[in-house]
């Protein structure tokens, strides 16, 4: 037989026990469906999160308490968990270090907030009007926080849109109203404009009241980290340079970590091409599984049709020829399980992504992955078949025909 009446004989076999051909071609099926799911879905996160943290402007560096145990890769672990940063360190870093612009120093909690009857759990930001430009916010109507705020320990609150929304609803005006926050009434003085989200976390779900306030009402004096941003881009490095040579000179010991953007990046990439990898591999797996399925089934087949066998080689078939035959109905199984797997898998991560994560897969993203998912389960087929395939082309003929 040549190759293609080689391929149509695999065809009618499939179709003579279809259930058993179709259960065969559901462990490659899953595989591949499986494979491309995972890498298109973790690739598309990657570029999200990238995305997302670029927006943040590359000019910002990340001040957070305890040593990280590797800042080479990004690592962020504090020690023992310590907070060691205080509101004087951010003054100080503002005065002496040169190619910063402006310092934003953080304390949060999470706490309910209360508007007559109604209340809601939100995040508190404790922070200085400097935060507006560091992080970009926009209001939407009255002001933010201002310097005298914070000397004064004023109790005033800018509220997120989420948090509007949820206190007061969507057609009233809180300016000038009162909310309770651990007991003390504060009164709006800003209504924020949708922010979004970043990395899933509701950036409109949070409230600011001033840094010196906030170290007050929760009688708290250190902070839990803070936003530097540089003159520029291009100083972004010698201004965490600078960053740690104040905080060095003021705690006496490298008790906190000072991360550039393209630091966070990296190690955020690296954790996301990880776990991509790991779940691909597992993925992976299945379609070993699907290639010991159609092994069995073509070492059942080559039972079943040894009569077959015997008959083909007794009118002068080689064995190369019972053996390429075999081999090809292997692939085929393969081949099938495979292209059905590609469409599931490119529907499924398109569907997942497009709902999840509100993007859509490039072709450049998904086109290398399926043509890898794809060529593998061919390769499986091949493996798994050669020996039922070997097995078939040695039975010899006068046995063959003798089997029953």
């Amino acid at each position: 037989m040549d190759f293609a009446e080689a391929f149509f004989v695999a065809i009618d076999a499939m179709r003579v026990n279809k259930l058993r051909a179709g259960l065969t071609m559901l462990g490659v099926i899953i595989g591949v469906a499986a494979v491309i799911a995972l890498v298109s879905i973790g690739q598309s996160a990657r570029n999200q999160v990238v995305a997302e943290f670029g927006s943040l402007g590359p000019d910002l560096l990340w001040v957070l308490p305890g040593k990280a145990k590797d800042e080479r890769h990004g690592g962020v672990a504090a020690e023992e968990g310590r907070l060691t940063l205080t509101y004087e360190d951010a003054l100080a870093i503002e005065r002496d270090a040169s190619f910063v612009r402006a310092v934003s120093p953080i304390l949060q909690t999470s706490l309910p907030v209360y508007a007559g009857k109604e209340s809601t759990t939100t995040v508190i930001v404790g922070t200085t009007p400097s935060l507006e430009r560091v992080r970009g916010l926009r209001l939407s109507s009255g002001r933010f926080l201002a310097p005298a705020d914070l000397t004064r320990r004023e109790r005033v609150v800018v509220l997120g849109s989420r948090v509007k929304e949820d206190l007061f609803g969507f057609g009233r005006n809180p300016l000038g109203e009162k909310v309770t926050i651990n007991g003390r009434a504060f009164m709006v003085v800003g209504i924020l404009e949708p922010k979004g989200q970043l990395l899933g976390i509701d950036l409109d779900d949070r409230i600011y009241i001033p840094l010196t306030t906030a170290q007050q009402l929760f009688d708290i004096q250190y902070i839990s980290f803070m936003f530097v941003q540089a003159e520029s881009v291009d100083a972004a490095g010698r201004a965490a340079s600078e960053v740690r040579r104040v905080l060095q000179r003021l705690h006496q010991a490298e008790d906190f970590t000072v991360l550039t953007q393209s630091q966070l990046l990296s190690s955020l990439d690296a954790i996301l091409r990880i776990l991509t990898i790991a779940l691909t591999s597992i993925a992976a797996i299945s379609l070993v599984v699907g290639g010991i399925g159609i092994m069995n089934i073509m070492l059942v087949s080559v039972t079943e049709r040894t009569r077959e066998i015997g008959i083909r080689k007794a009118v002068g078939a080689r064995r190369s020829d019972i053996l390429v035959q075999f081999l090809i109905e292997a692939i085929v199984l393969s081949l099938m399980g495979g292209i059905v797997g590609m469409v599931v898998g490119i529907g499924g991560s398109a569907a997942i992504v497009t709902r999840l994560l509100r993007a859509t897969p490039t072709v450049a993203q998904v086109l290398p992955i399926v043509v890898l998912a794809f060529s593998f389960s061919v390769l499986v087929g091949m493996i798994f078949g050669v020996y039922p395939a070997w097995r078939a082309s040695q039975l010899h003929p006068i046995e063959a025909l003798r089997y029953e």
